[in-house]
């Protein structure tokens, strides 16, 4: 083919080709015809830019279109639909397809063939996007921080494997089943990455992979202390996003929540001995977990996904918490936008995060002044419309005691408005102001 001698002489020449493999292309396409029934599988791996050459992909298009009509893709079939379409001067009249199928002598190994185009046309992606990048740090087209953004946005993307999409009842079934016995085989233990408190583990299930998980709270009512609280349960590699407290503040409010020393011993000096032996115990359990802290006031979306890309990535953090929404800015060309739109971007962009990179988003969110001395509810939090759209699961925190002199202050509700995987409901837990936790009820053990 002329195709082959020009890459051929393009060699011959030192010139760079792209990476490429044509045996492995010939022998996916010559496969198909011998076994059309392999398209089901391979229509979720491949698509038509993968194959390097034109020819091969208007092949490629051709067995995709016959195949959905019930035809079948032999030589003879695919040389018609090229007269048909006034292409067969691309494949040499038809003779093309005679060659591949002739040349083929089995689709055995056809999905191993298969892999190797899809890691060729990675590879071309790669050069691709690395290409265009150093074009535009040339052109000034964009700041160092937005291109760096952009590239790590792009080649993160290529390292997601390619989902099957397409399934019959049964096939869902199928999966829904397996999973339901795997969560069987785990013995009562949770699914998901336990949240510390066992009520709410019961109904969520833990948290999950992919999910957006936001909690709503009015000022006061111990949001960041739950969220942390959650993240010192947690012994997974994990994230925290701080747009409200720097890291200092951090790390003392979780040593508290560890060590069980009151937190205004710390702050003020008035500890005892005993209490630093407790310090020291809860440094050395927690010292060595992979918990990366980013604290920068008032960061942006953009900002968020590069510092979770890069946790991911070089530290394999399995969640992420981030406090919180509405202190997230939104991109800097949607200055002009109003806060709802700003909001939506950004919780947007923190669901994006979930699915991409596959772990929960746990994430703080304002409550309006509307829901002051109750028990929040969905469209309580602030700008609420995107928040609610995007969100697999809503938690709203209240502490009766702090609106009515009467109720038990040491008792703090957590509403499980939305649950798009289960139940919802209330769930109450212990709230130990001191120390700042949220732990069982008495009587319960995780």
């Amino acid at each position: 083919m002329n195709a082959v001698v020009r890459i051929s002489e393009a060699r011959s020449m030192g010139l760079r080709v792209p990476p490429h493999s044509i045996d492995a292309e010939q022998a996916v396409l010559g496969g198909l015809m011998l076994a059309p029934d392999k398209i089901e599988t391979l229509a979720d791996k491949l698509s038509e830019q993968d194959f390097y050459r034109k020819d091969h992909r208007m092949i490629w298009r051709a067995v995709l279109e016959l195949t959905g009509r019930g035809q079948p893709c032999d030589a003879v079939t695919l040389g018609d639909w090229f007269d048909n379409n006034g292409l067969s001067e691309l494949i040499g009249g038809g003779s093309y397809c005679i060659e591949l199928s002739n040349n083929t002598p089995s689709a055995a190994n056809i999905a191993a063939y298969a892999q190797i185009i899809r890691e060729k046309s990675v590879l071309r992606l790669v050069i691709d996007q690395a290409t265009q990048l150093v074009e535009s740090a040339y052109g000034n087209e964009s700041s160092g921080v937005e291109l760096v953004d952009r590239g790590i946005t792009q080649l993160m993307a290529l390292q997601k494997v390619e989902a099957r999409s397409e399934f019959t009842l049964r096939q869902a079934m199928t999966m829904a089943f397996a999973e339901a016995e795997r969560a069987k085989a785990l013995g009562g233990r949770i699914p998901g990455i336990a949240s510390g408190l066992i009520d709410l583990d019961r109904i969520l299930g833990g948290w999950h992979d992919s999910d957006l998980i936001v909690i709503g709270a009015r000022p006061a009512q111990g949001k960041t202390a739950a969220l942390l609280n959650f993240s010192t349960s947690c012994s997974l590699p994990s994230g925290i996003i701080s747009a409200e407290q720097p890291a200092q503040q951090i790390g003392a409010r979780v040593m508290s929540i560890k060590s069980h020393v009151p937190a205004e011993r710390m702050r003020n000096g008035r500890f005892e001995s005993h209490d630093l032996r407790k310090l020291e115990g809860a440094v050395g359990e927690l010292c060595d977990r992979t918990c990366l802290i980013y604290d920068r006031s008032s960061p942006t979306i953009a900002d968020v996904s590069r510092m979770a890309r890069k946790w991911k990535q070089q530290n394999g953090i399995r969640v992420l918490f981030v406090d919180y929404i509405q202190r997230i800015e939104a991109s800097q060309t949607r200055s002009s936008a109003n806060k709802a739109e700003k909001v939506g971007e950004v919780v947007r962009g923190l669901k994006n995060l979930a699915r991409d990179l596959e772990i929960p988003v746990v994430a703080l969110a304002q409550v309006g002044r509307q829901a002051e001395g109750r028990q929040p509810g969905m469209g309580d939090l602030s700008d609420s419309s995107e928040i609610e759209k995007e969100a697999d699961q809503i938690l709203t925190l209240f502490r009766p005691g702090t609106a009515d002199e009467n109720a038990d202050d040491s008792i703090a509700e957590i509403d499980v408005c939305k649950n798009r995987h289960g139940p919802t409901g209330l769930v109450k837990c212990t709230w130990l102001k001191e120390t700042m936790r949220f732990v069982n009820l008495p009587g319960e053990n995780v």
